[in-house]
C-alpha cells in the first residue's frame, strides 16, 4: 500500500475512533511512525486528508446506489433471491460502507458547514439516497402482482427510510453502544425495512417473518454476497 493510502487509512481510523475534531496532523503522522513532514509531503494538513476521504466515501457510494437508480436496476433482471434478500443485502452494503467513514455520518453538518465540497457532495449523496429508497420501497410494496390496493406516497415513505439510513449509526452509538460492526449493520437493515410493514396488507406478517428470519441469518453467518 503507497504511503498516501496508508496516510489515509491511518486517519479514518483515528477519526472513526476518537472523532475528527480531536485528532491533529500531527497525531496521525504518531500513528504511522512517519515523521509530520512526511505526511506533508503528501497532504497539507486535515483539510486535504478530509477532502480525500470524502471524495473516497463519495465514489464508493455511487458505485454502490448506481444499480439502485439506473436502469437495469436492483431487481430488474431475474434474480435467485427474492425482493426482500435483494433489498437487505443492498442495505448491508450501504451500511458497511458507511460504517468505514462513520466519523462523517456522526456530525455531518459540522464538516459540511466548514467544507463547501463535502456540503454539495453529501447533499448529492442524500438525493441517491433517497432515489433508490423509493425503488426498494416500490418493490417491496408493489411488487409484480401489485401486493398494496392503498399504494401509499413512495416518496414519504422513501424519506423515512433514508432518514433511518442516514443517522443510524449516531443513533446506535447512543442506544447501542456495545453493539458491534455486523449487529450495527443488521438491526439498521431490519429498522429500515421495517417502514414498509404498515403498506404491506395482507403481506405485512409475512414480510416481518422473512426479515426477521434474514436478521437472524445473517448475525449468525458474518458475512454476505455483494450487490
Amino acid at each position: 500500500m503507497k504511503t498516501r493510502d496508508r496516510i489515509l487509512l491511518a486517519a479514518r481510523n483515528l477519526f472513526n475512533a476518537m472523532g475528527e475534531h480531536n485528532v491533529a496532523a500531527s497525531d496521525i503522522a504518531a500513528d504511522m511512525e512517519i515523521s509530520p513532514g512526511n505526511l506533508y509531503y503528501h497532504f497539507k494538513g486535515k483539510d486535504s486528508i478530509h477532502l480525500s476521504l470524502f471524495a473516497s466515501l463519495q465514489r464508493e457510494m455511487i458505485a454502490t446506489l448506481g444499480p439502485a437508480v439506473q436502469s437495469p436496476g436492483l431487481f430488474d433482471e431475474q434474480q435467485e433471491e427474492s425482493a426482500v434478500e435483494r433489498s437487505w443485502l443492498f442495505f448491508s452494503v450501504l451500511l458497511e460502507l458507511m460504517i468505514d467513514y462513520q466519523y462523517l455520518y456522526e456530525n455531518p453538518g459540522s464538516l459540511m458547514q466548514r467544507y463547501p465540497e463535502i456540503d454539495r457532495g453529501f447533499r448529492r449523496l442524500i438525493r441517491l439516497k433517497l432515489s433508490a429508497c423509493e425503488v426498494v420501497a416500490a418493490e417491496l410494496i408493489s411488487g409484480e402482482s401489485g401486493r398494496s390496493s392503498h399504494a401509499p406516497d413512495f416518496a414519504r415513505l422513501a424519506n423515512t427510510m433514508n432518514l433511518t439510513l442516514s443517522y443510524w449509526l449516531p443513533y446506535s452509538r447512543i442506544l447501542h453502544p456495545k453493539d458491534d460492526r455486523i449487529l450495527t449493520t443488521h438491526r439498521g437493515v431490519l429498522r429500515i425495512l421495517s417502514t414498509c410493514a404498515p403498506y404491506m396488507e395482507t403481506e405485512q406478517q409475512a414480510f416481518m417473518e422473512e426479515c426477521e428470519e434474514l436478521y437472524k441469518a445473517m448475525l449468525a453467518s458474518g458475512e454476505y454476497a455483494e450487490v
